[in-house]
């Protein structure tokens, strides 16, 4: 399937597949329901994203599970905007659903708020899906919920700190830009990773920023703050937010002078500095292995929340090169990906 026939695809999709499609035994087919806190808009204009969908698309089939024939795609997106979750859920509930894939926490935890009995699988959801509610243990998740979480986020998150420290030796102030949006508890409240991190800068010898970002507009603010504190560097934890406006992000680092780090390689490739995270592509892999489980019979309380097998680490030297950074042999060789 080539770069159009992609996009074509994917804008028919956006809107969900209502149409009235039938099993091959004449039956009705199976419903799936894809709920992201992304934007339509951002998944079709990234290519890498849309051959994300595509992939999962054609990983379903050669499962036995086609689109219009035994299974019924529908997929709904938030526009980045939480509050509209619920609603989307709402309508998507009028209709009986076997399996709901939550892509991004913000998502999963507006449907594990919503349904108690629909089996649900985290598609790359929540770096803190123990303390965000949404299961009980990773090896016995105990409820609906189940899938791959993004990982244990304090791992990476120190891992990022790491990677500041190997590229400023000597830099003292470092910041933390957090999306509350993707941080909700499924019982309320919002889980706040501020001690971890705290902790994580005192070891490597940094004082810390912590910043938090609702909206795009305080992303703005937050650059603004961090710059007048001295800050030498930012990370910026994934979130949907953080991923619809990766452009702007990059955009602020770069007018600030700042080396910004981030979990997610969309945000590298936007003009990040640095990435370190998840293969997206094993994520949703792993993330149709448990959606066929499921639809097969499979108890979401019974199958181990899974964390990915491989972390990636992605450098963006053209933007080194503009921050005039000079970036350690030692993390060049460890690059999977080097942008020039």
């Amino acid at each position: 399937m080539n770069r159009r026939d992609t996009l074509r695809a994917l804008l028919a999709l956006a809107a969900g597949t209502s149409a009235d499609v039938r099993a091959a035994d004449g039956g009705a087919p199976r419903r799936l329901v894809s709920l992201s806190s992304n934007s339509a808009e951002s998944v079709l204009k990234n290519p890498a994203v849309a051959a994300l969908w595509a992939r999962m698309d054609e990983r379903l089939k050669s499962l036995g599970w086609q689109v219009g024939r035994n299974l019924r795609l529908d997929r709904y997106f938030s526009e980045g905007i939480s509050e509209r979750l619920p609603l989307l859920l709402a309508e998507a509930m009028r209709e009986p659903i076997d399996v709901i894939l939550a892509i991004q926490t913000s998502a999963a935890v507006a449907a594990a708020r919503a349904t108690h009995s629909i089996p649900i699988v985290l598609v790359g959801a929540s770096a803190y899906p123990v303390e965000c509610g949404l299961i009980q243990s990773f090896a016995r998740p105990g409820g609906n919920v189940t899938g791959i979480s993004f990982f244990q986020g304090i791992v990476v998150q120190s891992k990022l700190a790491q990677f500041v420290r190997e590229i400023l030796p000597d830099a003292r102030r470092l910041a933390w830009i957090a999306c509350p949006g993707d941080l909700v508890k499924v019982g309320g409240g919002e889980f706040r990773p501020e001690p971890y991190y705290a902790r994580v800068a005192h070891d490597l010898g940094f004082e810390l920023g912590y910043y938090e970002c609702r909206t795009p507009e305080d992303f703005d603010a937050a650059f603004a703050a961090l710059a007048r504190w001295g800050a030498r560097a930012v990370i910026v934890e994934p979130a949907a937010l953080s991923f619809v406006h990766a452009n702007r992000i990059a955009g602020l680092a770069m007018g600030a002078k700042l080396p910004s780090l981030f979990s997610l390689g969309f945000n590298a490739q936007a003009g990040g500095l640095m990435s370190y995270g998840p293969s997206y592509v094993e994520v949703y892999d792993q993330a149709v292995v448990y959606t066929d489980r499921l639809l097969h019979g499979a108890r979401a309380a019974e199958l181990p929340v899974e964390m990915p097998k491989k972390l990636e680490l992605i450098l963006n030297r053209k933007t080194a090169r503009m921050l005039g950074l000079s970036i350690p042999q030692s993390i060049l060789v460890g690059a999977d990906t080097v942008l020039e």
